[in-house]
């Protein structure tokens, strides 16, 4: 198992099942905090409280609530082995006087794009060269962005989904280090092309571009939340899906390998079963 480490100390790894409630913890508290917290989301915007099924009541166990997390990666955690479509999840660990603590993690599941996601950028890709001709026909200039998507085959397109730092870690480069490694990893695995989402007025979608996801596109997000029934719903919420193709993927991990040279060129193989 390769391990990453940073001259601030974090350690980027994949997680392991020992890790299932700790991650599960850190990711309803940095999701309650980006879309449930006024304070947060008055000064960047995508307030899910506009969607009263999903706001969490732990005491009638409703809505986004932890028990709907801690399933999540009850379920999730089962496929980290898994020979195909495995879930693929890599952490930042911090070093704390109480011992190590995760602090963030990329996660997704390494199988290829859905066809019906594929064909969402199928379409758009037809629009865009159909108003390309159009434009040009007329002779007109307009801002929206127009150009053809490098579109890999739908098989060589790994999914991505979330990507969390606990609140008081941000501004540190953790989730550049996080989605840098996720890189590397479905490069290793044979895909060439990687896409994620994000909510339409998260302020997320500024991070995916600095990070070379490119060709946004609109998607819906389906979102899990607990009925009064105990039942599970789903809400979808209105996304962005956004693309890397094969350079741009390439261009991701490898930024990475120097990243991590220049912090401290240091890599070691960790023969470590449980927790750290």
């Amino acid at each position: 198992m390769k391990t990453q480490i940073f001259s601030d100390g974090i350690v980027i790894r994949r997680a392991v099942r020992a890790d299932e409630r700790e991650l599960a913890e850190l990711a309803y508290t940095a999701y309650y905090d980006r879309f449930f917290n006024d304070a947060v989301t008055d000064k960047y915007g995508a307030s899910l409280k506009v969607y009263p099924e999903l706001v969490p009541d732990e005491e009638k166990d409703t809505g986004q609530s932890r028990s709907t997390f801690a399933d999540y990666w009850r379920k999730a955690m089962r496929r980290l082995d898994a020979p195909e479509n495995p879930f693929l999840c890599f952490v930042a660990e911090a070093q704390t006087p109480a011992g190590p603590k995760i602090v963030g993690f990329r996660k997704g599941y390494a199988a290829p794009l859905e066809p019906e996601e594929y064909e969402l950028y199928q379409k758009e890709n037809v629009r865009r060269g159909i108003l390309r001709k159009k434009y040009a026909y007329q002779r007109r200039n307009v801002d929206e962005d127009l150009r053809p998507i490098n579109l890999p085959a739908y098989e060589k397109i790994a999914g991505s989904s979330s990507l969390y730092i606990a609140p008081e870690y941000k501004r540190m480069r953790i989730g550049e280090r996080l989605i840098r490694r996720y890189a590397q990893e479905v490069l290793k695995m044979g895909f060439e092309g990687m896409v994620t989402s994000c909510y339409v007025k998260n302020d997320s979608r500024y991070f995916l571009q600095s990070m070379g996801g490119d060709n946004f596109i609109p998607c819906p997000i389906p979102c899990t939340y607990r009925r009064p029934d105990k039942s599970l719903g789903v809400c979808n919420i209105d996304g962005l899906m956004c693309l890397w193709d094969k350079t741009a993927l390439q261009k991701l991990a490898g930024t990475a390998g120097n990243e991590i040279s220049r912090s401290t060129g240091r890599y070691f193989v960790s023969q470590r079963g449980g927790r750290r």
